[in-house]
């Protein structure tokens, strides 16, 4: 097997993995859990949390799975009471009703202090969980679920190299030296053994739709599509589903999402438009599998140029992979699908993330939309000139173009949005 396509299954299992809520909460709970681990009594007596400013904006307002309540309080008091450590995103899954009188109790008593830390990480978390005259103190960088330090009572237990500010991981800097070409190859060419394991990416994330289309979640979103259509057309069949998935995970569901470069959004983004064209084309089982994995890794691949949190709204560029995905089931080729990604870049991209809530069901529409929007010029041979904006003639300068815009253009936009979203009136 060639050495790219070893590295993009890699790619593939690290970055499309599933996650149970939003996973900036969900890291939070993660940190208290495995503080809980090392202490020998469940009584809790105090939770210090520390966190960069987009663990703090997209904890804000989401609902924490379980609880239907938002914020970090409610998140660090679930994972030191009842989280499994070993569980990582899925780290409070498995949340009980009769757990939630001790759950909130603990985090409305002002036990559970939340504060921004000072630092410059995309990225970070510090839990510190006291119990009696025992405290652990887990520290979390780069990655939702990457520890890099656990200290006991002013003990080290666990201690490795601690990811620089902005830092990419070797598997990102890898997938920013690749092209869209190899990704396609890849997709087409991979023996569908190798791959099999992306049909769960649908599995699970259509379960959330139904989920969002059976019961209330968030702004009801997806149902209201539903009631309000005329006619199931196409378009209005990708939007209800994703939405709906989007609606049931913002909204506290305890069914785990499929996510994408650390996003259950942009996991969502991902998968259930593909999965809706291939149902209305009939598609078979491989070509579904070909185009869940077309649509995943490139995504990852568009994402490598991003900070791993940013201002930038990234459900848009993961329903770029969908509209690669769709333009595959369609009967596209390669050429079709980089000029799908050209007609999304010429669009909405830009789209600004100002936290996670029931609103990112909207911007997952708006995200979705574009994806319909843009695959079916392409289908029609129609592509976004070049001269326009950020559309390049080469899809890869195209899609450099917008992880600069999300780097360096949108920098100074994340402490704008998080000063208007705690200075409210």
């Amino acid at each position: 097997m060639k050495r790219e396509f070893e590295k993009f299954i890699e790619a593939l299992h690290e970055g499309v993995v599933p996650a149970t809520g939003c996973t900036e909460p969900v890291a939070v709970a993660y940190g208290a859990a495995v503080c809980a681990k090392y202490l020998p009594s469940k009584k809790v007596d105090k939770i210090d949390v520390h966190v960069s400013l987009n663990i703090m904006k997209n904890a804000m307002a989401v609902m924490v799975p379980g609880t239907k309540e938002p914020g970090l309080q409610i998140a660090a008091s679930a994972g030191a009471l009842v989280g499994n450590p070993n569980a990582k995103l899925k780290v409070i899954s498995k949340i009980k009703n009769s757990d939630l009188p001790e759950i909130k109790t603990l985090a409305h008593s002002g036990k559970v202090k939340v504060s921004l830390a000072k630092v410059d990480d995309d990225l970070y978390v510090d839990v510190t969980v006291v119990s009696g005259k025992d405290s652990v103190t887990v520290y979390i960088a780069d990655d939702h679920t990457n520890i890099f330090k656990i200290v006991k009572n002013d003990q080290i237990l666990y201690e490795k190299d601690r990811p620089k500010p902005h830092a990419k991981s070797a598997l990102k800097l890898y997938m920013q030296t690749q092209k869209f070409e190899n990704i396609w190859d890849f997709a087409m060419e991979i023996p569908l053994e190798k791959i099999a394991f992306m049909k769960k990416s649908a599995d699970l994330n259509v379960a959330l739709s139904k989920e969002g289309l059976t019961n209330s979640y968030g702004m009801n979103l997806g149902r209201s599509l539903v009631e309000d259509s005329g006619k199931a057309t196409l378009e209005n069949q990708i939007l209800t589903y994703t939405v709906a998935a989007s609606d049931a995970r913002m909204g506290g569901a305890t069914l785990p999402a499929m996510s994408n470069s650390g996003s259950g959004n942009q996991g969502i983004s991902a998968t259930v438009p593909v999965w809706v064209v291939a149902k209305e084309n009939n598609s078979s089982e491989e070509k579904l599998i070909r185009a869940l994995t077309l649509s995943h890794l490139t995504a990852i691949y568009i994402h490598a140029f991003l900070p791993v949190l940013s201002a930038f709204c990234a459900a848009d560029s993961a329903a770029m992979g969908a509209s690669v995905g769709a333009c595959y089931l369609l009967g596209g080729d390669f050429e079709t699908a980089s000029m799908s990604i050209k007609n999304m870049a010429g669009d909405s991209v830009g789209m600004v993330c100002d936290g996670a809530g029931c609103s990112c069901a909207m911007k997952v529409a708006s995200s979705v939309s574009s994806m319909y929007r843009g695959m079916k010029l392409a289908m029609k041979g129609i592509v976004v000139p070049s001269s326009n904006g950020l559309v390049c003639n080469d899809v890869d300068e195209t899609i450099r173009g917008i992880g600069e815009l999300g780097s360096q253009g949108l920098k100074e936009t994340d402490p704008v949005i998080l000063d208007i979203m705690m200075n409210k009136s």
